[in-house]
């Protein structure tokens, strides 16, 4: 009897275990949900239906945040995709993907305006993504997914100290203003960022690989690293 009751109470434990991560993960993407809202009602009120912007201004600004969006949304999908595989053990990375989202509301703020600023809500993003794969790697060390976290760790960092650079750089020579120009040139490298992200990392089969590259097709990317494979890596 005792056996029996000390089973059901462990049982009752995973449960309320599963229940609680599963509640962080909603509050995570009800939180992700608003800052989307809030970038969309944005766009249309800063943007399109603005009256003091130019038609080039306003595609610019249309380009930008249509670029900081989906780096918004490709960077929560990975990102909710490894904290299915590798689930909560505390609430550390929960607040670091509170932290985040904060990020990527003042990102895309900032890419509504116009804005060299947004640039300081994706190196934030990168820091604390860098961070957040640190945590779950040592959370879990025997996880199918260390390759990817290792890559996460190394690849976000760097690139945040180089986009700070670049920042501070384009501040002081341009201003803060980004014209049509500009904004082009800032989604280009960002369309390069995940673009060599993607072709360093091994996705597998079906909806759980994740959005992928824009405008660049599965048999595409395959044949990029297939090419940098056989050319461009040492023997």
């Amino acid at each position: 009897m005792t056996v029996v009751s000390t089973r059901e109470e462990e049982l009752t434990a995973d449960e309320l275990r599963e229940q609680v991560r599963a509640s962080l993960l909603a509050f995570v993407d009800f939180l992700y949900a608003v800052v989307f809202g809030l970038v969309l009602a944005g766009t249309y009120e800063r943007i399109i239906l603005s009256e003091e912007l130019s038609v080039l201004n306003r595609a610019g600004n249309t380009i930008l945040v249509l670029g900081v969006f989906y780096f918004l949304t490709w960077d929560w999908i990975h990102g909710r995709l490894l904290t299915l595989k590798n689930p909560y053990t505390g609430y550390r990375r929960f607040f670091v993907e509170v932290v985040i989202a904060f990020c990527g509301y003042g990102a895309a703020l900032g890419a509504v305006r116009g804005r060299i600023s947004f640039m300081i809500g994706i190196i934030l993003i990168l820091m604390l993504g860098a961070y957040w794969a640190r945590r779950t790697s040592r959370e879990y060390p025997e996880s199918p997914d260390i390759w990817e976290l290792w890559i996460i760790q190394r690849y976000q960092a760097r690139h945040a100290v180089l986009v700070s650079i670049v920042t501070i750089a384009w501040y002081y020579v341009f201003g803060s203003t980004i014209t049509f120009v500009e904004s082009i040139s800032f989604v280009a490298f960002g369309w390069v960022f995940v673009l060599v992200y993607e072709v360093i990392v091994e996705r597998t089969s079906g909806i759980e690989r994740g959005p992928g590259v824009p405008f660049i097709s599965r048999r595409q990317l395959k044949a990029v690293k297939s090419f940098i494979n056989k050319h461009l890596k040492p023997n």
